[in-house]
This record gives C-alpha cells, structure tokens and sequence, in this order.
C-alpha cells in the first residue's frame, strides 16, 4: 500500500473521520471510469477518421505505408501524415484505456 497525500479544505478534513477513505476510493472510481467513457469517445472519432482513410485508399495503414511511392504527390503525403498519426493516437487511446481500466479495477 502506498500513501498518497492530498491538500483538501478544511470542511472537507473535518468529514475525514466520518466517511474514511471509502467516499475517496470511490470518488477515484467515478473520475476513472469517467476517464475511460471519454477515452473511448475519442477512440470512436479517431477510428472513423481512419475508416475514411481506409476506404479511400482501400488498404490498411500498415499496407499503404509500405506501397508509399517516396514521390508520391503533395495530397498523397498530407494523407499519410494525418493517416499516421491517427494511427500513433489510437495506439496512445488504447494504452491509456488499458492503464485506467487496471486503476479502475483496482479501486476497490
């Protein structure tokens, strides 16, 4: 068990006694479980654009980044570096999903 120390209000201190730590182990799980509702929001944006990128191109990322021509035109690359990095974001989207899903499930 680690200790976490927090700067609260004196009104807030002064309920401590009563309430414990159970009202800030489960105001924690709200605010993760509030983390990860958004994050998945996000993720829900972040893959359509994809999907647009993937019908365009009729290819997955992956495929389309190794067929890239290296004198491709303008629009071409603008795609591939937008394509690219909505690729690293919902990579970031699912780790930090996974991270906050292991708090949440920790916070008992």
């Amino acid at each position: 068990m680690t200790t976490i120390t927090l700067k609260v209000p004196a009104s807030t201190a002064k309920l401590y006694p009563k309430v414990g730590n159970k009202i800030f182990l489960q105001a924690l799980r709200a605010s993760v479980q509030r983390l990860i509702t958004e994050e998945r929001q996000e993720l829900r944006k972040v893959n359509s654009q994809r999907r647009k990128f993937e019908r365009k191109y009729k290819m997955a990322f992956e495929r389309f980044e190794k067929k890239l021509p290296p004198e491709g035109s303008y629009l071409l690359h603008e795609d591939y570096g937008e394509w690219s990095y909505l690729e690293e974001r919902a990579a970031v989207i699912l780790s930090d999903i996974a991270t906050y899903e292991q708090l949440y499930g920790t916070v008992k």
